[in-house]
């Protein structure tokens, strides 16, 4: 039996040993990548089965109005962390800061910015600009203000959970926030044939629960006291703001074509392109899973530690998210109209434009992390300055002439020049070579195959690699 696969659960519980909590430098990549990967993959499936009730419940009309309420609020999450949260990740890791001393000031400044945003939607619903979408009523500016405020909150939470080394607590925050969400909008539609207005109502009930969630799981680590430390607070903006800015180009990046979808080629349309980047960035949740893990692991290593690790994680990632985008590719078309129905193959198109995103994004997300482990967030901030405007030109000019189609070369243009600035960077700052950094070797392989046999067939902790 000890040369098989255990089928006892023995699998499970040696993979649970080998991601228990302890030091950021201790953690495990390897592992905690496959559990953080595996859980953000079944959180976007349930997700993604969510998604096609809702898109065949509202219609493509209905259903580019949900995304636009609900992407307000990611955004906000994104621009109102102001780094400071990332920030807390590599200074408890770089121990110059204790995790209480950063969770203190993280919800301090969530109490503030929140309440500021919350006093800005109920201006703006009052005003009602014309600038905005007829479609927006006063239900969807209190969307925006709580439905903010809770993803901050579960944000601030996840990562004051990495920082402390607890990956297990991280992917709970992680994943109940997405099946929560996911679980009771589909039960309300399938119970009560509710509309837009309850999806959304629906949507914040379930923030609420994880939320809650996530703040029992914190309390066994921290003491929720608001209580300032300025000087700590310096240090989270001084490398928080390089991360800040980077992160809320990249997120512009990532969210900006949903707006100019809208405004462009209408709602319907952008229904379909929901369904298509929807598609594409399933084999974002490598990276994604990556990043999180690796991060925190790289701000704790010494720099010739961290570049080689870099290095040997960006090209086995690499290596497979190749593989899954060519296979999603095969798929495509089979898996949008089998789960969306007919009605959706008009985003086909720009779901094959957008594939290799991907790709890019697997470069991104692993090599940025291993360069804001040395203290250099900044290098996330010099690719935006560049793939940001690239977006907004490239959508001007294509979106009106080639509908979702332009929107999709627009993304996978600034998704690329990200990608190529970053690994730039960490070339010359490394002195790594190109080969080495995203090409996969035998040994690579080998290794490989070795760390998942042992993984398989023992319950003690696979080694660090």
């Amino acid at each position: 039996m000890s040369r098989g696969i255990r089928r006892d659960g023995t699998f499970l519980l040696g993979l649970l040993k080998s991601i228990k909590d302890g030091p950021t430098r201790e953690l495990n990549v390897a592992t905690g990548t496959a559990f953080t990967f595996g859980m953000n993959l079944g959180g976007y499936a349930i997700a993604a089965l969510a998604g096609i009730v809702v898109a065949r419940a509202l219609g493509a009309h209905d259903r580019g109005v949900y995304s636009l309420a609900v992407t307000i609020p990611l955004l906000f999450a994104a621009f109102a962390e102001l780094g400071i949260s990332k920030a807390g990740i590599y200074l408890v890791g770089q121990n110059k800061a204790t995790l209480q001393q950063i969770a203190s000031n993280n919800f301090t400044w969530f109490f503030l910015i929140s309440a500021i945003w919350a006093v800005f939607m109920s201006i703006l619903g009052a005003v009602q600009p014309a600038f905005l979408p007829d479609e927006l009523g006063s239900l969807h500016f209190v969307v925006f203000a709580i439905g903010s405020a809770l993803l901050l909150m579960l944000a601030f939470i996840a990562d004051l959970l990495i920082a402390s080394g607890s990956i297990v607590g991280y992917n709970l925050v992680e994943f109940s926030s997405v099946a929560l969400r996911s679980i009771l909008v589909v039960g309300a539609i399938a119970a009560f044939a509710i509309e837009i207005e309850g999806v959304l109502i629906v949507w914040l009930v379930a923030l609420a629960l994880a939320s809650v969630l996530a703040l029992i799981l914190l309390a066994t680590r921290v003491s929720f006291r608001l209580l300032f430390n300025f000087k700590i607070f310096k240090l989270q903006l001084s490398f928080g703001l390089r991360t800040y800015l980077g992160y809320l180009l990249q997120a512009s990046n990532h969210r900006l074509d949903v707006p100019l979808v809208a405004a462009f080629a209408g709602t319907a349309a952008l229904g379909h392109y929901t369904v298509a980047f929807g598609m594409a960035e399933l084999l974002w949740q490598l990276p994604f899973a990556l990043g999180a893990v690796f991060f925190p692991k790289a701000a704790s290593l010494d720099l010739q530690s961290n570049a080689q690790a870099a290095a040997v994680t960006c090209r086995r990632a690499l290596f497979i998210t190749i593989l899954g985008v060519l296979g999603l590719l095969i798929a495509g078309r089979f898996i949008i109209e089998l789960l969306y129905g007919e009605q959706f193959l008009p985003g086909l198109s720009a779901f094959y434009i957008l594939a290799p995103s991907a790709i890019f994004y697997t470069v991104h997300k692993v090599l940025s992390s291993a360069l804001a482990g040395r203290g250099m967030p900044e290098a996330s901030l010099y690719a935006g300055v560049l793939s940001f405007p690239l977006t907004i030109v490239l959508g001007f000019l294509l979106i009106p002439w080639l509908g979702i189609e332009g929107a999709a070369i627009a993304s996978v243009c600034a998704y690329a020049a990200h990608a190529l600035v970053v690994l730039s960077i960490f070339l010359r700052v490394t002195r790594q070579s190109l080969w080495e950094t995203l090409l996969i070797n035998r040994a690579d392989i080998s290794s490989s195959l070795r760390g998942a046999r042992r993984l398989l067939t023992t319950t003690e902790p696979v080694g660090a690699e």
